[in-house]
């Protein structure tokens, strides 16, 4: 691919929400993850997993689990949510149950490549999070790299994707959903199929806004 090429690849690219009604291949499926998991990762930890789900009575019910838990955290509020604000949150939140397929995106176990420095970084008292965030977070920079991968990857075959995190908020009861260990952190859905509408063009910020140097 020339460079112009992936240029115009990464830049065309968008978040789609709405799919046409026609199956995604498996082969497809299978290529988009390899590609995903080409991407690099610290340590080379590889650091992730990914379940491809279809089945529609599963993304109902992990609908129903976000919900739940959003519904639980707003109760708290004086006063509560209003019936329209539920039902724009509850549309906003389930509208990849359309979707031909939807890809669940976990974060698996990490592995530092210095043992001597994890350890006295331990000894300080920093336990496995407190490490990652010390470092940067890499585990979850890993993770974001191979779900890029992903989403150029479905582009570029002319489907649409939309990587969702909001229904990590319920991420225990999706890990049991799915049947997944607990200690596999769910990060994202991302569903994916062919794009039943054009998307608007997206605005940017101002270049200098977001680039500087010395």
């Amino acid at each position: 691919m020339k460079m112009h090429e992936f240029s115009t690849l990464a830049l065309t690219r968008r978040s789609i929400r709405k799919y046409q009604d026609q199956d995604i291949p498996l082969r497809e499926i299978e290529e988009f993850i390899k590609i995903a998991a080409s991407a690099p990762s610290g340590c080379n930890s590889q650091c992730w997993k990914f379940i491809a789900i279809k089945d529609k009575m599963i993304l109902n019910q992990i609908v129903e689990a976000a919900m739940e838990k959003i519904l639980e955290m707003t109760s708290t509020l004086k006063p509560e949510p209003s019936e329209e604000y539920l039902i724009s949150k509850h549309k906003a939140l389930s509208f990849f149950v359309k979707a031909p397929v939807v890809i669940g995106v976990f974060m698996t176990g990490y592995q530092y490549y210095d043992p001597v420095l994890e350890s006295a970084i331990k000894a300080q008292g920093f336990r496995d999070e407190a490490m990652m965030k010390l470092f940067g977070h890499p585990d979850i920079l890993s993770v974001g790299a191979a779900v890029e991968n992903l989403l150029l990857a479905v582009h570029a075959k002319g489907y649409g994707a939309c990587w969702m995190n909001e229904a990590a908020i319920a991420g225990v009861a999706i890990n049991k959903i799915l049947k997944m260990p607990l200690d596999y952190e769910f990060m994202s859905l991302i569903p994916i199929g062919i794009p039943a509408y054009t998307p608007r063009e997206k605005k940017m910020k101002e270049f200098k806004e977001i680039f500087s140097r010395y």
